[in-house]
């Protein structure tokens, strides 16, 4: 028996179109990440009835399969080796994958490549931004007093804590000039020297720059006739990522043209000397511009709009997951929480959290509605769960959006939820993980008003998506539960596996079968891929090519079924066979599958033949349209 990885990594390097189609191949904790030469060959419906497969989607020029923790890195391993590729690490992957981009996915890209390395730097200090909350919020524990007041002994200790708390938003532009730098090809180090430039205490503290500009107190420096706004840049994040971009294209310039013996030396003074004065010259200033007009589009849209922004928000950030672009949204929101002195929190990770849970409900409402799809429930069930803790995409990707109506339910409820969180002003202190969990991000006096957000959007995510699974959803839920028909079959008698036309075995266009000297019986011009067992009984033979299988029924029938006409020669392409040599089945039971679009193009003809091999009397009992399980067929036995 073919252990269960190796068998989920060759069916789904079928469904991925066969080895030349790979074109690399990584992994993630819990997904299979490929890019694939061509994505036409990829047969998702044959993907999605694997085992092991959870999901999939398409996302940055990678075709994502998930899997799950545990199973994915063994799977991983059978696949190179079917697929005959070398191992190759995620981020190697990214920068195959990122020759498919677009120039808008590309910037989206390299925002989240910025910023994920340094987020537990920031979700250490929003955290302890929060203990630090916790210790000082007036009346949390102790009646119109804070902690620190009602135990003087903790003060040093909450003083302690509120530095820390302090120093990575403090040092924010050294930390993201380092990824920056990384990330666009800088030396590291130099990118955390200019992002320490730009918040060096000799220039005035950025926080009061707006202040200034009002009061005309602003100072510059006077060089060469130009006139240099001498202001930090604290609380910013678009300026030395641009910053960091050109240290990088300045570097790269000169370790072409500097001579080998100069260059440790003459470089680096270059690069930042360069880069820094364009910094404060142009890049800067219109790098901040720009980001305060992120910043203030999300303010807007929250505190202008309240509970109206929060709804948008809510119903369209699951829609900017499916396309990558919430990747985007980091910017703004580490600039909110750089600033989070000023705005009191950042009112974003409610709204996100809302949307992620009401995946999770409209997920576990699926459970309910699918009665007879025991893979579709568990699905549902595990990815549900993962919802909740803030891990949304097993939901999305396998259930909600391939059902459909439970993706519309999320949305809806997810919306609620961010409204009503907008509404009672649920704010953050740091970034963490969206979902129930999340709590421990939130602000003390906010956490009460965050549990019932999740509560709302849940128990509306959950209701919208049982009315809708009872309306707009019942025709997916019955065909996807549908089970097995069963009839009440003759001895000696047997049914369709195909659907489609049903023509003597003389007329099919192949001489062996038309001569009966492999069997009697009819062949069927199918109308759709799949094959099911005509009879009780067992399966005697799966070909190696998966195009046809023997059986022998209970009663003593050995048939043929030969799906189209020399298909031998695809070598097993295009089919993928359900049962395997010794398998007992009941009639109706699925046994094959095949895609006839691609069959068809690649010039084969699909007729299938349908042949009592023993030389007895058959009598045909049915030519012209057939269904699965039509009478066709009696035998003499």
């Amino acid at each position: 028996m073919e252990e269960k990885y190796a068998k989920a990594a060759r069916e789904i390097l079928e469904c991925m179109g066969g080895k030349d189609n790979i074109a690399s191949a990584a992994h993630c904790a819990t997904r299979l990440r490929l890019v694939l030469k061509d994505e036409s060959l990829i047969n998702k419906d044959a993907l999605e009835e694997i085992d092991l497969v959870k999901g999939n989607f398409n996302n940055g020029g990678q075709f994502q399969i998930i899997l799950g923790t545990g199973i994915v890195n063994k799977v991983y391993a059978e696949f190179i080796q079917m697929a005959n590729i070398q191992e190759m690490t995620k981020e190697e992957l990214k920068k195959q994958a990122a020759q498919k981009m677009n120039p808008v996915q590309k910037l989206l890209k390299t925002l989240a490549d910025v910023f994920v390395p340094i987020l537990p730097a920031l979700v250490a200090s929003g955290l302890l931004m929060g203990i630090n909350n916790i210790l000082t919020a007036q009346g949390m524990f102790v009646a119109n007093q804070s902690l620190v007041e009602a135990f003087p002994a903790i003060k040093d200790f909450a003083e302690m804590v509120n530095l820390f708390s302090n120093a990575g938003f403090t040092f924010l532009p050294v930390l993201i000039g380092f990824s920056a730098a990384k990330i666009f090809g800088a030396t590291p180090i130099l990118g955390a020297v200019l992002g320490a430039i730009m918040i060096h205490p000799d220039l005035m503290n950025g926080y009061g720059y707006g202040q200034a500009l009002l009061d005309g107190t602003v100072p510059y420096w006077h060089i060469f006739g130009l006139s240099v706004a001498k202001v930090g840049y604290q609380g910013t994040v678009l300026p030395v990522i641009a910053a960091s971009f050109c240290l990088a294209f300045v570097e790269k310039k000169l370790r072409k043209v500097v001579p080998a013996m100069l260059d440790n030396i003459v470089t680096p003074l270059l690069s930042v000397l360069i880069a820094g004065a364009l910094t404060f010259l142009f890049i800067g200033p219109v790098m901040r511009g720009v980001g305060d007009m992120m910043t203030n589009a999300v303010m807007w849209l929250f505190f202008d709009l309240g509970p109206v922004g929060g709804l948008i928000y809510g119903v369209t950030y699951p829609l900017l997951v499916i396309t990558g672009m919430h990747h985007s949204l980091v910017t703004a929101e580490t600039q909110i929480l750089a600033n989070i002195g000023t705005l009191g929190g950042s009112p974003t990770f409610a709204v996100v959290a809302a949307a992620n849970c009401a995946q999770g409900a409209a997920a576990l409402a699926v459970t309910l509605l699918m009665k007879h799809d025991q893979k579709m429930k568990s699905m549902a069930s595990a990815s549900g769960i993962s919802s909740f803790l803030g891990i949304t995409e097993p939901a999305i990707f396998g259930v909600n959006l391939k059902l459909r109506f439970p993706f519309y339910g999320a949305l809806i409820g997810g919306g609620i939820g961010a409204a009503y969180a907008t509404l009672m002003g649920v704010l953050s202190v740091s970034q963490g993980p969206c979902g129930v969990i999340g709590v421990i991000c939130i602000r003390p006096d906010c956490m009460l008003q965050f549990m019932v957000s999740m509560a709302v959007a849940i128990i509306c995510a959950f209701a919208a998506t049982m009315m809708l699974g009872k309306t707009i959803g019942k025709k997916e839920t019955s065909a996807s539960e549908k089970p097995v028909r069963t009839i009440e079959t003759e001895p000696g008698c047997v049914y369709a596996p195909v659907q489609g036309t049903a023509v003597l075995h003389t007329e099919i266009k192949d001489e062996t079968f038309a001569s009966g000297a492999v069997g009697t019986g009819v062949g069927i011009i199918p109308e759709k891929g799949e094959v099911v067992a005509p009879f009780s009984g067992e399966i005697s033979m799966v070909f190696d090519t998966k195009h046809a299988i023997g059986l022998l029924s209970e009663d003593g029938v050995e048939l043929l079924i030969h799906v189209g006409v020399n298909t031998v020669e695809l070598n097993g392409k295009h089919f993928r066979a359900l049962k395997k040599s010794g398998d007992q089945v009941k009639a109706g039971e699925k046994l094959l599958e095949f895609d006839m679009k691609a069959i068809k193009a690649a010039g084969y003809d699909l007729t299938t033949a349908v042949l009592v091999s023993e030389p007895e009397q058959v009598e045909v009992v049915k030519t012209g349209k057939v269904k699965e399980l039509d009478k066709i067929l009696k035998t003499s036995h």
